[in-house]
């Protein structure tokens, strides 16, 4: 009869044992001398490692995709077509034929654009058409200047790391030229026009980019925009210019 009872007690022994080792319901919930303050600290660091784990690949992710740019530039693969949306302030002066200048308070004015990415030995070169518009109030007498531009546009894009670039710009196109101001005519003396005048337009200007992601930049720089002089009620208007502060969006695809 001991022996019977010995065999059942160590069968016991062994089916408890079993089943904690297999997770039911004897399965030990916490590691041994480990109180819940320590298996909170422990669950806590798993959860920190976690999150850096995410974090590990979100960087691995980004470097991946900024070395297949950089390869992409060194092949001559990357050549996105792109458009671009900036706004400016612009500060225009111009002179009447007797070398008096008419100067304009501060305007503003926007630009829109579509054009092509080409790679460079160092850099990029950017390509584009453009469209601009800007107006400011007269310094001096209560008039107006704008100036409507539809012009062709070179880039050349300089890296100084993955994100920053410098540039510079040179442009050249039609203008439309508007004023509506007292001017000296050489006939009728001191009188108020509203005319137009078509005019060659030119630009020149340099700047700094920011590229947020592959496809989307940020471009901050300054510009200058000239135009041929304009004959306007038989005088002429001279050193049309504009000295711009242009911020512009670009978006590739």
């Amino acid at each position: 009869m001991k022996k019977v009872l010995s065999v059942l007690a160590v069968s016991a022994f062994v089916l408890t044992a079993g089943s904690a080792l297999a997770g039911g319901p004897g399965k030990m919930q916490q590691a041994a001398g480990c109180p819940d303050e320590c298996q909170q600290q422990i669950d806590d660091l798993q959860g920190s490692q976690a999150q850096q784990n995410e974090r590990l690949d979100s960087h691995d992710k980004q470097l991946q995709d900024h070395e297949g740019r950089i390869k992409s530039l060194e092949e001559g693969d990357y050549s996105p077509w792109y458009a671009r949306g900036g706004v400016k302030l612009v500060w225009p002066n111009q002179s009447d034929f007797q070398s008096n200048d008419l100067d304009s308070d501060m305007g503003w004015g926007f630009q829109a654009a579509v054009g092509k990415v080409f790679p460079a030995d160092y850099g990029s070169f950017r390509l584009e058409f453009e469209f601009g518009d800007q107006f400011a109030d007269m310094e001096d007498s209560d008039g107006e200047v704008a100036l409507t531009t539809y012009m062709i546009n070179g880039a050349y894009e300089m890296p100084i790391d993955d994100m920053f670039a410098l540039y510079v710009t040179a442009g050249a196109g039609y203008g439309r030229y508007d004023i509506d101001a007292g001017i000296v005519s050489p006939t009728d003396g001191i009188g108020y026009i509203n005319h137009s005048e078509d005019v060659f337009a030119y630009k020149g200007g340099a700047g700094a980019t920011y590229n947020i992601n592959e496809q989307m930049a940020v471009d901050l720089g300054y510009e200058y925009l000239g135009t041929s002089h304009a004959t306007i009620n038989g005088a002429e208007v001279n050193k049309i210019g504009s000295h711009n502060i242009v911020t512009s969006f670009r978006f590739m695809f």
